[in-house]
């Protein structure tokens, strides 16, 4: 049988509802054939059930719950063959082993399987008046639990970013269990939700503490949708199929036309947000691309590698990759950090040109200039997000950080346009750290569209840990490259490939907390508005202490420069902008440092309705009707 759950409504369960698979393999035909097996009748008697309603009518307000007999208890698990399945009895060791996991103080002074097998007692005690799912579906659903989402997802890092929302349905998460030995021990003696809810509300510590393996799904969740949630017994998938009512060609979408799997992509408005590469157009320029740099990456990396040892800090170094177009960024960052007093000597610059490769060293800052790889790159910085330019410097992004992870470093990845507040290497590797177990880390981006889900990774600033897992997640990238090209994304390219190196290899992901990585989505913010609306203003009053700031979500290199000098984070003359070390004129006895950089901020008002260190009310707005930040 199949249990569907509803998510429409204010919450995101609204109700359940069963169908056969026979039922559901005729209606949604599907690419895995369903296994279709007669319900066993050997442990329980003929019982005639309450015919099950049809699939076109709406559901009920209240429907009541089927009430077929009791089937005869069983054994625990008599017809079960799973490897999974644990033995009745453990040895002495593996009792000692099992005693050394973290429980609550009660659970501390018992052996694991002694309160699973008292759990098991107690719920088989109690399934008469605590079962919420029909014996239909009782080989994969026996009962469910509630915790909350902010209790689970610290108990379980999920590594995603998590919102915490304060409206009634969205503060909880649903738990489904598949056996009786899977129900908490406190299931059916904890409060319910209300005096008719046989759903238990518990710590998320114990709604788990007899599960030896879990799914986590996360979904829709604000009701808006008139979504369903579909779970079938069957040959396990770790990927969710998306079934939408859309015409076989065509985006209108709308409740006369069937459901139909469609890509993860099609959004409700009938636009796909991922396609194939075109091979003419796409993968043969990625191709020729690679055929470049396969024939030149043993020699790349000998060179490269005496030049990463030498500056490496504790095996850690930060990579950079600039075009002479946006090497005002590169400057103002090695300006800024030099009036802070920070260390950037472990800075790798991948410049793409040689003008970019004199400054670099100029300015004091490590550099690589490799024309096998980079020589063809364009020189001027892109006019907008997405255009050619843009899209082709993502290409070197994808060739610097496999380069660094070749030579065995680990390595903080930092756009042009990153500000530091203090150097975040120090928070990477902090060895005390709740979250140093993660492999990558990446900052927060703030979009939510459906080409970023689920990570919403931003690719302009992320941490790697050298091993076999990161390695072979930047080859993979590496190799499929044709997509930035397609999707004239690198970060959609990146988060898609990490999504299934995570499910399939174990990649452990973490998405960093934007208080302290904080974007351009949180500069952007209308004032006031949302939960980072008042962060700078908190910022500017000392109540926030990032890291850094990254200047994305910014239209061009242009306005990226205007929002920093209101900021008080501009550090570059501007007799030192946009030239190239020839064209700068230095005065005898004069260094390039001391000459361009400015040992103080170098503040200016632009935009009122920017978030600015000083009142700029008199300076014009940016946005259509847009209010002063001041």
């Amino acid at each position: 049988m199949l249990l569907l759950i509803f998510t429409n409504g204010a919450s995101f369960m609204a109700g359940t509802f069963y169908a056969s698979n026979a039922a559901i393999a005729s209606q949604f035909p599907n690419q895995q054939k369903l296994a279709i097996q007669p319900l066993e009748s050997s442990s329980c008697p003929p019982v005639k059930c309450p015919p099950i309603p049809q699939l076109s009518c709406p559901p009920c307000p209240e429907q009541p719950q089927l009430s077929c007999p009791p089937c005869r208890e069983e054994p625990a698990d008599a017809n079960e063959e799973e490897e999974e399945s644990a033995p009745a009895e453990e040895n002495e060791e593996d009792e000692e082993d099992e005693d050394e996991t973290e429980e609550t103080e009660e659970a501390e002074e018992t052996p694991l399987e002694q309160r699973r097998a008292e759990s098991s007692s107690n719920n088989k005690q109690q399934q008469p008046k605590s079962l919420v799912f029909p014996e239909i579906v009782n080989r994969f659903a026996v009962g469910a639990a509630f915790t909350t989402k902010e209790n689970f997802t610290a108990t379980f890092d999920l590594g995603m970013p998590v919102e915490y929302s304060q409206k009634e349905g969205e503060k909880g998460v649903m738990i489904i269990y598949s056996s009786p030995q899977a129900l908490p021990r406190k299931f059916g003696n904890t409060k319910a939700g209300n005096s008719n809810d046989p759903m238990r509300i518990l710590s998320a510590q114990e709604a788990t503490e007899n599960c030896d393996y879990m799914n986590v799904i996360m979904t829709y969740h604000e009701g808006k949708r008139r979504q369903c949630l579909a779970i079938v017994p069957q040959y396990e998938s770790f990927h969710i199929q998306k079934w939408l009512r859309v015409p076989e060609k065509g985006p209108s979408m709308g409740s006369f036309h069937p459901l139909r799997m469609v890509p993860r992509g099609k959004s409700m408005n009938g636009e796909n947000a991922f396609h194939p590469p075109a091979h003419e157009k796409h993968t043969k320029k990625a191709w020729k691309m690679l055929e470049g740099y396969l024939d030149s990456v043993d020699d790349v990396i000998a060179e490269l590698k005496p030049i990463v040892q030498k500056i490496a800090s504790n095996n850690a170094i930060v990579v950079m990759v600039c075009n002479f177009g946006q090497s005002q960024l590169l400057l103002n960052f090695a300006c800024s950090a030099r009036a802070k007093g920070l260390d950037v000597s472990n800075v790798l610059v991948f410049a793409t040109d040689q003008e970019t490769q004199d400054l670099a060293v100029s300015i004091g800052l490590t550099s690589f200039f490799d024309k096998r790889n980079f020589g063809s790159m364009p020189k001027k910085a892109a006019k907008t997000y997405g255009d050619g330019i843009f899209t082709n410097m993502m290409l070197s992004k994808v060739i610097c950080v496999h380069l660094a992870s070749l030579v065995g470093v680990d390595f903080l990845f930092q756009d042009v346009d990153v500000m530091w507040y203090r150097n975040p290497l120090q928070f990477f590797q902090n060895n005390t750290s709740p979250i140093r177990h993660f492999d990558a880390y990446f900052q927060d981006d703030g979009s939510r569209s459906l080409r970023f889900a689920p990570f919403c990774a931003n690719s302009g600033f992320y941490f790697i840990r050298n091993n076999p897992r990161t390695r072979y997640f930047l080859t993979s990238f590496l190799m499929q490259s044709d997509l930035v090209l397609r999707s004239f994304s690198h970060q959609s390219a990146m988060i898609a490939i990490l999504s299934e190196h995570s499910s399939l290899l174990g990649l452990r992901v973490k998405v960093l907390p934007p208080e302290e990585f904080p974007s351009g989505f949180i500069y952007h913010r209308k004032k006031g508005r949302g939960h980072y609306g008042n962060y700078f203003t908190d910022l500017f009053k000392g109540k926030q202490k990032p890291w850094v700031l990254h200047m994305s979500w910014t239209k061009n290199k242009n306005n990226k420069v205007l929002y920093y000098k209101q900021l008080d984070q501009w550090y570059l003359q501007d007799k030192c902008m946009d030239k190239k070390v020839s064209e700068i004129a230095l005065p005898s006895g004069s260094g390039f440092v001391d000459n361009c950089c400015s040992a103080e901020s170098l503040f200016s008002c632009h935009y009122r309705d920017k978030p600015s260190s000083r009142p700029c009310k008199d300076s014009p707005a940016l946005d259509k009707n847009g209010q002063s930040f001041w």
